[in-house]
């Protein structure tokens, strides 16, 4: 007899046409179109699938797709975990951000745009958080030359660089005015 558990990921399965597979005893892994997985994450977080672990992205060149982004999610009040992975496009990948939905999602979405150049549309603040403003490529993608050298300038001035002191000027003591 299927559980209560059970019957509600069949019913995802048919409702988005998911390729369901069990990661681990008990943890689901649900394989999304990048149209639909939106409404499916709404779907689970009215399951309980409330807290976003972690979001993440792999790439498996030369398959096709190659990029894979990749949702951890989990259910609090039945302790259980489930995994939500949505193939992209292989040239200029971009999916919708989820930020609207976890706010936890605005740095990961931006670590995997650094790390990999997935781009989140409808993202507050798309830009690199790792690595240099001027730094070239992705260095995550199977793609990237590892032994590749880049030049930085010196002093690079980015407007957009985050300021953690905003406006705030300090001063050491003894110093009037």
């Amino acid at each position: 007899m299927a559980t209560q558990f059970e019957s509600f990921f069949e019913e995802l399965k048919s409702k988005y046409n998911l390729t369901i597979r069990e990661s681990a005893p008990s943890e689901p892994e649900l394989k999304a179109s990048v149209e639909n997985f939106k409404e499916l994450l709404k779907d689970l977080q009215s399951r309980g699938y409330v807290h976003m672990a972690d979001l993440t992205a792999y790439d498996e060149a030369p398959a096709s797709p190659r990029f894979h982004v990749v949702y951890e999610l989990i259910s609090l009040q039945s302790k259980k975990r489930c995994s939500v992975v949505v193939p992209v496009a292989d040239l200029d990948p971009k999916i919708s951000t989820v930020t609207d939905m976890w706010k936890g999602a605005d740095w990961l979405e931006r670590e995997v745009y650094d790390m990999y150049g997935i781009v989140f549309e409808g993202h507050a603040d798309m830009r690199r958080i790792l690595l240099p403003h001027s730094f070239k490529g992705h260095p995550l993608r199977k793609d990237f030359v590892v032994d590749y050298r880049q030049e930085f300038e010196k002093k690079v001035v980015d407007e957009g660089m985050f300021d953690p002191f905003g406006t705030t000027v300090v001063r050491g003591q003894g110093v009037n005015s």
